[in-house]
């Protein structure tokens, strides 16, 4: 680890107080402990700051001229940049109906006047620790999300180019690295008399002699090089008959996986 990322501060803080003798020493003791702080005299300079450049959490008084907390509060979580900002009220309010009041409003924790060093401390990064897991949970959902959308276009897309490759004349062949059918459609079943299911199961050296698998890699390599190709060779069906086929091959990617396509025109029987 660097110097650079070694000062790196655990996260940002706005203080907000109307007595700066408090701002000082919470500013001093959240500075001495690894984190940036900000600091803030009133409920107005609060809601323009962290619109401005929203902290990682929100220490803030209750009692404050103009504009108190609980109102301050309110605010931030009217806000879309702001309401998933904790905040913890810190009050000399020490009464119970005035910490439902600051939970009600959108309050994550309470910390009575005066407090502690270790107090101010624990409740700050067991804040922080959930605000991160929070986070965290919330990506892994949009990734998830955007995974699953992405698997069901692929999947309606692939639904689509079945449904049209089974009604089209010439055969049609997809083959993975490995020289394995992962698709055949309708016209090539029948052309060669194999059920769909079985010619899965099959590769491309089971059918075509042209295409020994000593081969298949510098084969695909080329391919990927040019494209695509078109040549003549022989397909043997499964009654061991063999019929002269005329192929247009190209390779493609879906899915970060790499495949050959391949149309085959069947021209005659041996």
């Amino acid at each position: 680890m660097n110097d650079n990322q070694a000062q790196q501060p655990k996260a940002n803080i706005l203080v907000v107080d109307d007595t700066p003798d408090n701002l000082r020493l919470l500013s001093a003791m959240l500075t001495q402990l690894g984190y940036e702080v900000r600091r803030v005299i009133n409920g107005q300079t609060a809601l323009k700051t962290t619109q401005a450049a929203p902290p990682d959490l929100i220490l803030l008084d209750i009692m404050m001229p103009d504009m108190n907390g609980y109102e301050v509060c309110q605010r931030l979580k009217a806000s879309a940049l702001t309401r998933d900002i904790p905040v913890i009220f810190i009050s000399a309010l020490d009464e119970v109906l005035d910490k439902v009041k600051a939970f009600a409003v959108g309050g994550v924790d309470y910390i009575t006047k005066p407090f502690s060093e270790e107090e101010v401390f624990a409740r700050v990064e067991n804040n922080l620790t959930i605000r991160r897991l929070q986070k965290q949970l919330t990506e892994q959902n949009a990734r998830l999300q955007q995974e699953i959308s992405d698997r069901q276009k692929a999947e309606t897309a692939l639904r689509l180019s079945q449904f049209y490759l089974d009604r089209c004349k010439d055969a049609v062949f997809f083959m993975n690295l490995n020289a394995q059918f992962v698709y055949v459609n309708e016209a090539a079943c029948q052309t060669l008399g194999y059920s769909r299911e079985q010619l899965l199961t099959m590769t491309v050296h089971d059918i075509d002699p042209n295409f020994p698998a000593a081969n298949w890699l510098s084969h695909m390599q080329d391919l990927k090089q040019r494209g695509c190709y078109t040549l003549e060779s022989i397909h043997i069906t499964q009654d061991g008959r063999e019929i002269e086929v005329e192929i247009s091959g190209n390779y493609l990617e879906f899915n970060g996986q790499e495949y050959l396509c391949t149309s085959v025109r069947y021209m005659s029987n041996r």
